[in-house]
């Protein structure tokens, strides 16, 4: 029996647009605060030692707190909304960033105003997945239509390549429009360092408590929060379904920490593995362009002397920024063209051997920038470019390695890449802001490291794709047809696919396959 569809499962092109400006300006924020922090510390708290050691513990408390406060957002927003959820998550965003530059020191009040940011830039990144997830559930019998339920439904489709798409962007904006904004302020209304400073930190706090309230208005009443609409004759079966799902759902609750221990047990596959450390590098390459090339920037103006803490020459300073934007920019620009042709490359060329190719890119790149003596050359803006490239083409290959999976599972995998992600932030922050005071250089010689264990892994996962590739990685037990449909583990073997497609998936028959 067909069951009536809700008023609710109808998305309106404001809905779209609502939640495409969330993801735009989810990331935007934090670009922004990740690239003016070092300045707000030297220029308002005129501060001058250590500089890196702050802003690495800022970092790694902005990522602490987010690691925290990720699951209680989405718990949250089952009980009130997403939309709601999100609305309140960038007001915090913005209240975080007008009180930022009002801190008279670094402890405590630039540590509790990060923390104030944090909790609300976490509620920001996880709805941008609870909206999406929402999108992918408008007509969920269609995934009980797919025939072999080895073969993964399109989950994502245009709606996430769009997603991709405004999140880089916002990036971009970040550095184009946000960043320049002091130096404006300094050209227009002839205002100090300070002033123009705290000036741009109100104009885009008030951006982000706008965003929130047009959000509010704009994105889709969670489904499960209002009323269906739906007459007498069709609400009993609807009711009857929705509480079989939600006794399923309650109970992926109950068994949330055997779920997530799944998802680290999963690693024991080598392309998940090479998945994980995929997405720490990914995320820690993400820091090293919005806080570190600008703070590499930073000190180097100061240590030679070119923009001094009690400075009268605006025009030192205001290089500073231009020159920060620049790099960040570029960065930024060249991994969102390149977004498309890493995704492309794993469909052609494999995502194991695209990540290896990634890892050159980087390794290259950071150690390049790194060797730099003088961030004003013009080879620095090859090495912010390669760093850009390597940065997005990790992202798309591990990314794309995680969502190979059965839906039993994807939820599991996704949750521990994140996990793994917020772990090289929390590395790069901290290890690469303490050793940022000892050598300018020394966080791009750490993601130089982390690229070189990243071709590692990468050649050894390809090494494995001779024989199974989804054996387990301790003991290299093969599993049959029967643990592959019950665990949802794919197994990849290097024969024609027309074997599968076939339905051929006896116990027999595959190992015929593979010693063919």
């Amino acid at each position: 029996m067909s069951v009536p569809q809700a008023n609710t499962s109808r998305v309106t092109i404001v809905n779209i647009v609502a939640y495409l400006l969330s993801c735009f300006c989810s990331i935007a924020f934090l670009v922004f605060l990740n690239a003016t922090q070092s300045f707000v510390i030297t220029v308002l708290l005129r501060l001058k030692d250590n500089i890196g050691d702050y802003v690495g513990t800022l970092g790694f408390i902005d990522e602490l707190v987010s690691v925290v406060m990720c699951p209680i957002w989405g718990t949250l927003s089952d009980k009130i909304g997403t939309r709601t959820v999100c609305s309140v998550a960038y007001v915090l965003v913005g209240i975080g960033l007008i009180f930022f530059v009002q801190a008279k020191n670094v402890y405590p009040d630039l540590v509790i105003l990060r923390m104030c940011f944090a909790i609300g830039g976490s509620g920001t990144a996880a709805m941008v997945t609870a909206l999406l997830s929402e999108q992918q559930q408008q007509q969920p019998h269609q995934l009980q239509e797919v025939p072999d339920r080895r073969v993964p439904p399109l989950r994502n489709g245009t709606l996430s390549g769009l997603v991709g798409l405004c999140t880089g962007l916002g990036a971009v904006m970040a550095v184009t429009v946000f960043l320049p904004i002091p130096t404006s302020l300094e050209e227009r209304y002839g205002l100090s360092p300070e002033e123009s400073l705290k000036g741009a930190f109100y104009i885009v706090g008030t951006v982000a408590v706008v965003v929130g309230v047009v959000l509010f208005a704009g994105l889709r009443q969670d489904p499960s929060i209002q009323d269906t609409g739906l007459d007498d004759a069709g609400y009993d079966s609807l009711a009857e379904e929705e509480h079989e799902l939600g006794s399923r759902y309650l109970e992926k609750n109950n068994s949330y920490f055997r779920l997530l221990l799944k998802g680290f047990t999963a690693a024991s596959e080598p392309d998940i593995f090479l998945a994980y450390v995929g997405g720490l590098i990914a995320r820690a390459a993400s820091v090293a362009v919005s806080l570190f090339i600008p703070l590499f920037v930073n000190q180097y103006f100061y240590s030679e002397g070119i923009c001094a803490i009690t400075s009268d020459v605006k025009e030192s300073c205001r290089d500073a920024y231009i020159r920060s934007a620049m790099l960040t920019g570029v960065s930024e620009t060249c991994a969102l063209i390149a977004a498309p042709v890493w995704g492309i490359a794993c469909d052609k060329i494999g995502k194991a051997r695209a990540l290896a190719i990634t890892a050159v890119i980087g390794i290259i790149g950071f150690i390049g920038f790194a060797s730099l003596n003088d961030p004003r050359v013009g080879i620095s803006f090859l090495w912010a470019t390669l760093i850009g490239i390597a940065q997005i083409g990790a992202i798309v290959c591990s990314l794309s390695l995680c969502t190979e999976r059965r839906v039993e599972y994807s939820g599991s995998i996704a949750g521990v890449y994140s996990v793994t992600g917020a772990a090289g932030i929390l590395i790069l922050t901290k290890l690469g802001g303490w050793t940022s005071d000892k050598s300018r250089g020394a966080p791009f010689i750490l993601m130089a490291i982390f690229n070189v264990i990243l071709f590692v892994c990468a050649v050894w996962v390809m090494s494995l794709e001779g024989g199974v590739s989804a054996v387990r990685l301790w003991g290299g037990d093969r599993l049959t047809s029967g643990e592959r449909e019950n665990l949802g583990l794919r197994i990849s073997y290097t024969v024609d696919s027309s074997i599968f497609e076939d339905g051929n998936d006896s116990d027999d028959e595959a190992p015929a396959a593979i010693s063919s």
